[in-house]
């Protein structure tokens, strides 16, 4: 069985080349790919004299995938990734964590994984993840992002043009330094793409979460509703969050009242090497006012090649006591 080896190739990734991934080893059976991303990044925020204005945001990342053919089209695959982040100028400050973990199975039909991974509403929700800098995110919807204890299947049907997904997440501890909260989940959806840049999605996302110290528990229901639409270096979406949220008995607000609409919508144009952003998130609510989000987004990125690019972003931040950002970083991927 001829085997290929590429010890070197760790050492090759840091010279820019046009690839994504660097095989780091791979014979008839086993395959194992390494990638990365080095992200030297400068946060401004004006904080009105109270605390520093500018800040490091800058954070390495890396993971491996590893694939092995068991029979035919049956593969077993495992995929972890770490990050590890620079904040300030104290390397005590510093900080690692693991952002995905699993491992399952795939066939030519879909995969089966368990672990820490995405959440099924990010089918849709990353649609409107369309920022140049690590600002760029989901704040104002009310996706799970990544969990721990994953169970999730996802599948492509009627010709590959409709993709579903779902998970299962069963009682997970939020923080197992105290082991006070916890937290079930579980989710399902799709997304149909048609064949003139039209895509539509939906996903349904029911949370369950139980407060052990205060002895209350409530449940938490999502619907996302999604589409987006390409057309050659244009890039627009919008995706709609309809969350209710039961009151646990042990508060005295009013029935309802931390429900909220939400919505973000994003706007993409790519000119050869130069990228444009434009993104605008939104949620109100009535009883917690931290909860209130209500950002526009200006973004700009300049990609020298398929490795390099410098990255900018400004945002604007229309809540009361919140402040503006402004984003700056090189970016080099491998």
């Amino acid at each position: 069985m001829k085997k290929t080896l590429l010890v070197t190739v760790i050492l090759i990734s840091l010279v820019p080349a046009a690839q994504a991934t660097v095989n780091v080893y791979k014979d008839d059976v086993n395959q194992v790919d390494l990638y990365g991303r080095a992200y030297a990044a400068y946060l401004y925020q004006d904080r009105e004299g109270t605390e520093s204005d500018g800040r490091s945001d800058s954070y390495f990342r890396t993971g491996f995938k590893a694939f092995s053919n068991l029979t035919g089209d049956l593969t077993a695959l495992g995929h972890i990734e770490m990050q590890f982040e620079s904040r300030d100028n104290s390397d005590a400050n510093s900080e690692s964590k693991t952002r995905l973990m699993y491992a399952g199975l795939k066939n030519d039909k879909g995969q089966l994984t368990f672990g820490r991974n995405y959440a099924a509403d990010e089918i849709i929700a990353d649609w409107a993840d369309a920022g140049t800098t690590n600002y760029s995110g989901n704040p104002a919807l009310g996706n799970l992002g990544r969990q721990a204890n994953i169970l999730k299947l996802e599948t492509k049907v009627l010709d590959d043009n409709l993709n579903l997904v779902a998970h299962v997440q069963p009682e997970s501890s939020v923080d197992t330094r105290t082991g006070k909260n916890s937290q079930s989940s579980y989710a399902f959806g799709g997304v149909y793409g048609f064949d003139f840049g039209l895509e539509l999605g939906a996903t349904y996302t029911g949370v369950m979460t139980e407060n052990y110290t205060l002895n209350s528990d409530y449940d938490r229901s999502t619907i996302f509703v999604a589409a987006r639409y390409k057309l050659k270096g244009l890039t627009a979406s919008i995706v709609g969050d309809s969350t209710s949220v039961a009151t646990p008995n042990t508060v005295t607000e009013d029935k309802d009242s931390n429900d909220w609409f939400a919505y973000e919508l994003s706007l993409a144009y790519h000119l050869d090497k130069l990228t444009g952003t434009v993104t605008y998130k939104q949620r109100d609510t009535d009883s917690f006012n931290d909860n209130t989000v209500d950002q526009t987004a200006l973004g700009f990125a300049y990609k020298f090649n398929s490795n390099f690019r410098l990255v900018t972003e400004y945002v604007i931040d229309g809540v009361d006591g919140e402040e503006n950002q402004w984003h700056m970083a090189a970016r080099y991927d491998f």
